[in-house]
Parts: structure tokens; C-alpha cells; sequence
């Protein structure tokens, strides 16, 4: 079996048993939608076999070549960027810094709204999340990156729900490690 495939059967058990709910009763998601199907993403990427799964097989989904910084929204992206610059570094000797973006800037400090690796014009970006439903937070932290100069190459995400966020981000080649479908079958 393939080493994604490996990967990926390991962290679809993980998935399932950690990340998928079904509720009695539907509730808002991000997106605004509502939804009786939960997905709980920080309880796989929070988890230190799923951080190592996840981690590794979005090594196996990207050239590491292509990328100078990987990271994206906080909250959801913080554990899965640092994890992927962890193990890059570990597993291919990659040097590929992490970094969060913030919905706002800070309002003491330095006053950033990108914390981490800093983004300069040219840089390739990966772009990492956890679940994405519409797309329309991943989007907004391009737009952050983009104003900046930097180019996003490719988002993965653990799960891709079917609800329009693979068409929102087709641009910015979304790879979903899974589906809705998949977790659900």
C-alpha cells in the first residue's frame, strides 16, 4: 500500500471515531449554515497520533520544493502548520517556517496580523485548515497573504464538507485529505 494510502487509512479510523458527530439536533457552523453532522477537527489535529498522521500525509500531498512557509487560520491552522514544519524538517530536512494568521491585527505590540514566519513578496505559501465548509475563511487569509506579495500555491485541509468550498478555492488547488462523504460511508 502506498504510503498516503497508509496514512491516510490510519487517520480515517482517528477521524471517525474522534472528529465525526452526529447530532440530535442541528447547530451554526462557521459558515453560518447549519448542519446535524459535527466534525471536530482540533480533536484529530490536537491529538498526537492524528497531528503525526495528518502531518504526514500532507507531506506526501505537497512538493516541498514549492513551498517557503506553511500555516493559515488561527485557531485551526495553528497545530497543523507547526506540525507540517516539524516534520518537514525532521522527515526531508526541509526548513519550511510555520505562521498564523490572525482575523485582526493585534492591537499592542508589534501589531501584526501574521505571527511566524515572515511573509514576503514572492514567497510560495501553503495554506492549511482543518475543516473548510464555504471557503470563506481560507479566502479571507489569502487575501492577507496575497496583499502581502506572497503566492498561495496549494491549501490542504483534513476534511472538505461539499458545502462550496472546493469551488471557492479550485484557484488555489485544494486538497482535501478527505471528504464528508468519505468520513461519513
Amino acid at each position: 500500500m502506498p504510503k498516503l494510502e497508509e496514512l491516510k487509512a490510519k487517520l480515517l479510523i482517528l477521524v471517525r471515531k474522534e472528529a465525526f458527530i452526529r447530532l440530535p439536533q442541528p447547530i451554526r457552523l462557521s459558515s453560518g449554515k447549519l448542519s446535524d453532522i459535527y466534525f471536530d477537527g482540533r480533536k484529530v489535529t490536537l491529538h498526537p497520533e492524528g497531528m503525526k498522521l495528518f502531518a504526514e500525509a500532507i507531506l506526501e500531498l505537497v512538493d516541498l520544493n514549492q513551498i517557503d512557509a506553511v500555516g493559515g487560520p488561527s485557531i485551526g491552522a495553528d497545530p497543523i502548520g507547526t506540525a507540517v514544519s516539524l516534520f518537514a524538517y525532521l522527515n526531508k530536512g526541509k526548513i519550511i517556517p510555520a505562521f498564523l494568521v490572525r482575523k485582526e491585527p493585534k492591537e499592542y505590540g508589534l501589531q501584526k496580523q501574521i505571527e511566524g514566519a515572515d511573509i514576503k513578496p514572492g514567497m510560495r505559501i501553503l495554506v492549511v485548515e482543518d475543516i473548510i465548509t464555504t471557503g470563506k475563511n481560507v479566502l479571507n487569509t489569502i487575501s492577507i497573504i496575497e496583499g502581502l506579495g506572497a503566492k498561495v500555491v496549494q491549501v490542504v485541509c483534513l476534511l472538505d464538507r461539499n458545502e462550496g468550498g472546493s469551488e471557492a478555492l479550485r484557484a488555489y488547488h485544494l486538497t482535501p485529505v478527505f471528504t464528508r462523504e468519505e468520513v461519513e460511508s
